[in-house]
Formats: C-alpha cells, sequence, structure tokens
C-alpha cells in the first residue's frame, strides 16, 4: 500500500465517522455511590441540603462581634464551639467564644479571628489584629445550593463527584448501563500464556493489552480469547459478537493477505465504512458493523494495538458509555535529536517526555517498529509528526500528545 494513497483517511476524518456512528447504549441502572466511580450518570442530580447548613468557622480561632473587632481590644472568654457540639450561648458586647475549625457560629458573632492573632490569657484573649466583618466565616450553602443541579447528565464520576454526593446525603445514582465489548485476536502464531511456544510461535500479547485497557473504562467486555485463521471460525466468532455486543474489537485479519479473513467477512456480511487510515502505526483499521456491534478491526502489530486504541477505541467507548470524549491534551516540547518520516501519514512516534529547567523537552524511545511492544512500556508521550512532512530536527518544537490523556 502506498504512503500518498489518496483514499486513506486521515485520523480526523476516521474519528469524526466512528464517532458519528456510536450512539450512547439505552438502558441504566442504581448502584450504591461505593460501586459508581467511573461511572456515567444517566441524569442529572440536584442537591438535597445547603452546603454547608449553618455558618461554621474556616479556623481554629474566637468568634466575636465585628463591633469589638479592634486590634488592643480584650474580651472575655463565654464558651466554646466544637464541630458537631454547638454553643448555645449569646455574646453579649466585650465577649468571645472559643471556637474550632467546622464548628457552627452563633448569631451574636459575625467574624472570627485566627488564635494566632490574639494573646489569650486566665480566660481572656487581647486581639492582636482587626479581622474585619466576615472574616474566616463559611456561609450557608456556600459550596452548594439545595436544588441546583451539582452533577450533570452525562458526567463520568470522579472519586471528588463520589464525596460531593456523599455530603447530600445521597448514597444511590442511576448511570447508563456499561456497554458490552467483545473482542478476540486471530492468528494460527499466537499462543496463550503458559503453553510452549512451537516453531514460528508467539504469545498472544495482544489480547492481555485489551483486558487491561478495556479494565479503566465502564464496560462489560466478553473475551472471545484466540480465534484459527479458518474462514468459519472467525464468521462464527463474528456472529457471537455481533448478536451480544455493542462494540466488537479484533485484533490481526484486517489487511489484504490471504488469511485476513476479518476485513473479507465484514465487507461481504457485515457493513465496511473504511479499512485504512493515513497514520503510523495503524494503517490497516477496519470500521464498519456487524450485526447489532460496531466493528473496530485493529491491526495485529501491538503497537499498532495501542495506538489505534488511543485515538479510535477510546473515544467510542466514551461515547457508547454516554459522555463526550475530550480531545486529547497536547503540549509542545523541544526535541531532542533528529526524527525523520515518510511523507503521507501522520506518524505517532514514541517518545520520553521531561521536564528540564522548566522547559519540556521529549526524546525517542529508540526503535520505532510496530512490532516492538517494549517500547510502548517505556514511553509516555506521542510525538507526533504531521502527514506531509519529512521530520523534524533536534532543537525544533514538536506536538506531544502525553499517554495520560489517551490512555
Amino acid at each position: 500500500m502506498d504512503e500518498t494513497d489518496p483514499n486513506m483517511l486521515t485520523v480526523e476524518q476516521a474519528l469524526e465517522r466512528v464517532l458519528a456512528a456510536c450512539a450512547p447504549v439505552a438502558g441504566s441502572e442504581a448502584l450504591p455511590i461505593t460501586d459508581a466511580l467511573d461511572r456515567v450518570l444517566a441524569g442529572p442530580v440536584t442537591a438535597r441540603i445547603d452546603v454547608p447548613s449553618s455558618r461554621n468557622s474556616a479556623m481554629d480561632g474566637y468568634a466575636l462581634a465585628a463591633s469589638d473587632a479592634r486590634a488592643g481590644t480584650r474580651l472575655r472568654v463565654a464558651g466554646r464551639s466544637a464541630a458537631g457540639h454547638p454553643w448555645e450561648g449569646h455574646l453579649d458586647p466585650g465577649e468571645c467564644l472559643r471556637i474550632l475549625t467546622g464548628a457552627v457560629v452563633p448569631e451574636s458573632a459575625d467574624t472570627v479571628i485566627m488564635q494566632e492573632q490574639v494573646r489569650a490569657e486566665a480566660g481572656f484573649v487581647t486581639l492582636e489584629t482587626n479581622p474585619g466583618a466576615g472574616a474566616h466565616i463559611r456561609n450557608p450553602g456556600e459550596d452548594t445550593r439545595a436544588g441546583t443541579v451539582i452533577l450533570d447528565r452525562g458526567r463520568r464520576l470522579t472519586a471528588a463527584d463520589i464525596g460531593l454526593l456523599a455530603s447530600q446525603g445521597i448514597g444511590e445514582v442511576t448511570v447508563v448501563r456499561p456497554p458490552k465489548v467483545a473482542f478476540f485476536t486471530t492468528g494460527d502464531e499466537l499462543v496463550p500464556i503458559g503453553q510452549p511456544l512451537g516453531p514460528g510461535q508467539i504469545h498472544d500479547s495482544n489480547r492481555y493489552t485489551l483486558r487491561a485497557l478495556l479494565s479503566r473504562y465502564p464496560v462489560e467486555f466478553i473475551d472471545l480469547g484466540v480465534i484459527a485463521d479458518t474462514e468459519g471460525a472467525v464468521r462464527s466468532a463474528l456472529t457471537y459478537a455481533g448478536e451480544t455486543a455493542d462494540l466488537m474489537l479484533t485484533t490481526g485479519g484486517v489487511s489484504v493477505g490471504d488469511a485476513d479473513f476479518v476485513s473479507r467477512l465484514l465487507q461481504s456480511e457485515g457493513e465496511t465504512d473504511f479499512w485504512k487510515v493515513a497514520m503510523k502505526p495503524g494503517r490497516p483499521l477496519a470500521f464498519g458493523r456487524f450485526g447489532q456491534a460496531v466493528f473496530l478491526g485493529l491491526p495485529g502489530n501491538p503497537v499498532s494495538v495501542m495506538a489505534t486504541f488511543s485515538l479510535f477505541v477510546r473515544p467510542a467507548l466514551l461515547r457508547l458509555c454516554g459522555t463526550v470524549p475530550e480531545r486529547p491534551w497536547t503540549l509542545r516540547a523541544r526535541l531532542l535529536q533528529d526524527l525523520r518520516k515518510n511523507p503521507g501519514r501522520a506518524d505517532f512516534q514514541r517518545g520520553i517526555l521531561e521536564q528540564r529547567d522548566g522547559e519540556w523537552t521529549v526524546r525517542s524511545t529508540g526503535g520505532q517498529g510496530s512490532h516492538q511492544l517494549r517500547s510502548m512500556s517505556i514511553a509516555n508521550a506521542y510525538i507526533v509528526l504531521p502527514r506531509e512532512s519529512t521530520g523534524a530536527a533536534a532543537g525544533d518544537e514538536v506536538e506531544v500528545i502525553p499517554f495520560q490523556s489517551v490512555f
């Protein structure tokens, strides 16, 4: 296949088609918030109560009336208020209240002075500064107001969101049902872990890579194992996955070789949208539909599997889950060595991104063959070289995609 094949889609064009074909799955389920991390909300969540529910102190110190808050003033300590143990009395002029962080501020006080800003002695304190009215007081509803939407539909719940729900006394949420993702690998050369290798055989790494990648997303995956390189075996796996899954992933068998039954059957018995993208690694990427499932046929080489997963499968998963996939965030980094490429495909080279003396720098991991999985293990970013470029020189600023934004 020619590097400059005009029929190849750009990465952006291919992704647009993939996302257009992926609608959020139907159905939802109620989950306790202890099980809801990373799940996607099926509807908005409204605050039940004001948080804070009452005025409370942001500091350990003394609560007092602003009219008494003058440097040099000596005040009698009338009592003590701690979190969960409010003081029920009333402050008279010339009095203050010992107060701890989170404790209720009585109505007769309207400011708090930090304990480091007073001189305490035998039941009295002398102010060393003027804190000003309202200082160090958290007001009711300052964080959330009852009746306001605090989390929107389509929100993928974070640890902070779980805490926010708990602060509202909400113990259960309704989330989108997890999409079902079926996947299998193809190739008679593939041998499972634990079995000895014969001549010309390799261990099946792609399936374990896919399991690990999928485990980070709110999906239910169906591992169909290694499928033999026969038309019947591949058809059976495609048919089963097409009947049970929302998304089907395969690795290998999507090129134009004699044993590439996946792409052949997709074209004859499914629906093919495209099967080549102007990117490296990952040019033979088949996309379409088989049965009820959206289909993404990833290349067989392990680095290509990870590259196409990060740029296409991840956004598709997020769309199916009911959330809006964000574009990967990028940054500019100074290249530490010359890099070369042929024009015709965007190149996503594996790099090591570091910050040196306040500047982002990036260098290659070395060999960029799509079979060199160790280079992905030591890399932490893609160095993006545009489609028509011939590379970049040491000292150039290049676009970099940190792995944490795409995996």
